[in-house]
């Protein structure tokens, strides 16, 4: 792709005032255990390539990566004796992608393919003599072995989807021995990078075997003829932090929204807004000590909320809202479930240990606010949610599931809420303001968009969700137009 253009060039903003800020998968997944501004503004990029200023903001390119059914192969290595757990219909989610991607391209976006982007970096990486180096920071582990092939260096080996570099195995203890880590979640793209008023983050994800994705978006960032000339804002394996791309949310010119606790680090939210010279809100998420199937349900801030429109957003109002803080209803829910009686099966029988109690002690810590100041990253509690802070900004909040209507809570809970959440409902991705891209099968909470005026792009991509992200998930934005305000 060495024939891509250069991006256009938008000028760069100034730092939020943040005393206007001072005022103003389905449900069963659950069951599965400010001084220092002037200092901001002269750490600020200066202005240069086009970046994102808004989530909102109408689309203009953007990077996908094509699945491939060779990912399969992760999934046992992931999940090692479970495999149950990682039923994946490659082809079905090579089309569904397909399907997406067009769709993006017919609404006018630029779509640069990972792959293609990468296989342009090798060029250029080989061209500036620099490939060993290169391929030593991105696979430490795996280098010593791999430095002997490396002509066989591509796009797709790098991908981990090379089989002759996959099939490999320790001479002595016939271990399989990778040469290439493979990562079947690289196809959601916004985790490695995110596009930011003040340049772009490059990521540093916390599981380990997702550790290549950043290394490889690093690469890209430097390489690729359509991307070297962005600036890297912020490297977060470089400064000791962890964070991933879907807890990232750009709120306006001057503020990100982010999760913090579970993939993302607190630390993060604070050198982010030291170093980039934005404010940070960061939102609570399920605490990372006690990994259950909280973390995983309510993985990124992405999964659980998203912008929709100037003063829209999507999101789980049991979560996010701090009149529920004292007594949620799917709190209550799952004690009733918890308190069914628990006999043992008889003879013969199985039956699967079940529990929400991190379930019951995670929500209400939920959606909390954390300001970290621009230039200097000092933290201050909030005390309040994230949908308070939005409802007192004039937002409307729209819910995951849809308006309850008639249904008692209960039902309403389970059969809409929690299961379209699990299937990525709030995970929709902007093609600008009040125009989203979404999976077909939520809808209950496409009717609610489409109720509130939102312009819902839907597609069928079960296949996709079954991977546990969702349409913003599977796009790393490069250039949205038209805020900068």
């Amino acid at each position: 792709m060495s024939g891509i253009p250069a991006l256009p060039v938008l000028k760069n903003v100034g730092a939020m005032n943040t005393k206007t800020l001072a005022r103003r998968r389905p449900a069963a997944v659950w069951l599965l255990p400010m001084a220092g501004l002037l200092l901001g503004l002269a750490c600020r990029p200066a202005a240069g390539p086009a970046r994102v200023f808004s989530d909102i903001d109408p689309l203009r390119s953007v990077i996908v990566l094509a699945p491939s059914p060779n990912e399969r192969r992760e999934a046992y290595s992931l999940f090692a004796d479970s495999p149950i757990l990682s039923v994946y219909y490659g082809d079905g989610a090579v089309a569904q992608h397909r399907v997406f991607s067009d769709l993006l391209r017919n609404r006018g976006v630029r779509v640069y393919d990972a792959a293609a982007l990468l296989d342009d970096a090798i060029r250029n990486a080989r061209k500036a003599g620099r490939i060993v180096e290169e391929m030593a920071q991105v696979f430490p582990d795996e280098f010593p072995r791999l430095k002997n092939e490396l002509d066989r260096i591509t796009a797709e080996a790098m991908l981990g989807r090379d089989p002759d570099l996959f099939f490999r195995y320790d001479g002595v203890s016939g271990a399989l021995a990778p040469l290439v880590p493979t990562s079947g979640a690289f196809l959601f793209t916004r985790d490695f990078a995110v596009s930011t008023p003040a340049g772009v983050i490059i990521t540093n994800g916390r599981p380990k075997w997702r550790e290549a994705e950043h290394r490889i978006g690093r690469f890209l960032f430097r390489y690729a003829t359509a991307l070297k000339d962005l600036p890297i804002a912020f490297d977060s394996e470089a400064e000791g932090v962890r964070c991933d791309g879907g807890d990232i949310i750009v709120k306006d010119a001057h503020t990100l929204l982010m999760g913090i606790g579970n993939l993302s680090d607190r630390e993060a939210a604070a050198r982010i807004a030291a170093k980039l010279g934005l404010d940070v809100i960061g939102v609570a998420m399920p605490p990372i000590d006690t990994l259950t199937g909280v973390n995983f349900e309510v993985m990124h801030l992405d999964t659980v909320f998203n912008l929709v429109d100037e003063k829209k957003a999507l999101t789980v109002p049991y979560f996010f809202l701090k009149r529920y803080a004292g007594a949620n209803p799917i709190v209550q829910y799952f004690k009733a479930i918890q308190a069914r009686p628990a006999a043992a099966p008889r003879k013969g029988g199985i039956d699967l240990p079940v529990t929400l109690k991190a379930a019951v002690e995670t929500i209400p810590k939920l959606g909390w606010l954390t300001l970290f100041e621009a230039g200097t990253g000092e933290a201050r509690d909030l005390r309040l949610k994230l949908g308070d802070l939005l409802l007192s900004e004039g937002y409307s909040i729209i819910p995951v599931g849809g308006e309850r209507g008639a249904l008692p809570e209960d039902r309403y809970i389970d059969d809409r809420v929690l299961y379209e959440l699990g299937l990525q409902a709030a995970n929709v991705v902007q093609i600008g303001p009040g125009t989203v891209v979404a999976y077909a099968h939520n809808r209950y909470t496409n009717q609610a968009l489409r109720a509130c005026g939102i312009n819902v792009l839907a597609f069928d991509g079960k296949y996709l969700a079954d991977g546990m992200g969702g349409p913003h998930c599977l796009t790393m934005p490069l250039v949205r137009s038209g805020s900068g305000r």
